[in-house]
């Protein structure tokens, strides 16, 4: 006599629909977090290269953001730097001007409008506060606020800055950190310098830094006296260096601004690739997921139908 019996197979059914349905809950989570795993657990073989590459991509991320900041202080120092120039070219011009025209007609204007704009450089602030006073942010580096207070100055007036000596190192990626602090009196003191002994000649006294002129001293008339024409004409090799040294300065800070140019696009092109690397172990293919929770539902809805059938068999059905 044969034996019949169905109980083997349905428990086996069974377990392979239990097994469809656990599926079916993974693609679709799958599908809606867009994630190949819930846990590390899950990928536990790829655990050390995925937070590696986390982490790589957190630091990259950082320098991305602090080059960001150090960019736009550099823009702020050039600026700064070419209304220096400009203030310095402009002292030139009047000193020239007056030379060649031998009158002293709107020279202490120009000379006192460059101070103005020389000094609003120096003071220049961002939001991190003033530009040229190094880690003294908060202190303006130039103390004076008039030209005729260079006059009780030293001479040169190096007691007219507050900034420190500290300039900002930055570490812009991975393996390099420039030096991007510039100093007021490291950019200012020729040109405040060149304003004093001028500001001083136009008072009557003679200035004591070189070149020492021979006088009598100012201030000067029109048209210019013989002394007023060789102090005049002395001047001029001076406010041609300190337009040169600051023309310096404002090139140094540009190559500085084309490295961090170059660095950012350097770290964009390293950061898309970390994320496709972690992509390529954390994240799903959105239609191969869908494709397959497809697939899932319809093996799943095949072990209803066939659980379905077995338990509808009965020994009265086979003895029919």
């Amino acid at each position: 006599m044969t034996r019949i019996s169905t109980f083997h197979q349905s428990q086996t059914l069974l377990q392979e629909m239990l097994n469809s349905q656990r599926k079916v809950a993974d693609a679709q989570r799958q599908v809606t977090t867009g994630h190949v795993a819930e846990f590390y657990k899950d990928i536990h073989q790829d655990t050390t290269s995925l937070t590696g590459a986390k982490s790589l991509l957190a630091r990259l991320e950082q320098h991305g953001d602090n080059n960001g900041r150090i960019q736009s202080r550099l823009f702020s120092y050039d600026q700064a730097l070419s209304g220096l120039e400009a203030a310095g070219t402009d002292i030139k011009e009047a000193v020239m001007g007056a030379i060649n025209s031998s009158t002293s007609l709107g020279f202490d204007a120009a000379i006192e409008g460059a101070f103005e704009a020389a000094l609003g450089f120096l003071n220049s602030q961002t939001n991190e506060g003033y530009l040229f006073a190094g880690s003294k942010k908060d202190t303006l580096p130039v103390n004076i606020d008039n030209i005729n207070d260079l006059l009780t100055a030293a001479e040169p007036p190096t007691d007219i800055f507050d900034n420190n000596s500290l300039k900002a190192s930055v570490r812009i990626d991975e393996d390099r950190s420039i030096e991007v602090g510039i100093l007021a009196d490291e950019v200012g003191l020729e040109i405040m310098t060149a304003l004093q002994r001028i500001v001083k000649w136009q008072n009557g006294v003679l200035p004591t830094t070189a070149p020492v002129p021979v006088g009598p001293a100012g201030p000067m008339s029109t048209p210019l006296t013989q002394s007023d024409q060789a102090f005049l004409t002395g001047e001029i090799a001076n406010l041609e260096k300190l337009v040169r040294d600051v023309a310096t300065v404002r090139g140094e800070n540009g190559l500085n601004l084309k490295t961090i140019e170059g660095t950012q696009a350097a770290l964009g092109a390293r950061i898309d690739q970390t994320k496709t690397f972690i992509s390529s172990i954390e994240d799903v293919d959105s239609a191969t997921a869908i494709t397959n929770l497809n697939q899932m539902n319809f093996a799943l809805e095949a072990s209803y139908n066939v659980l379905s059938q077995i338990n509808r068999t009965s020994l009265l059905n086979f003895l029919r």
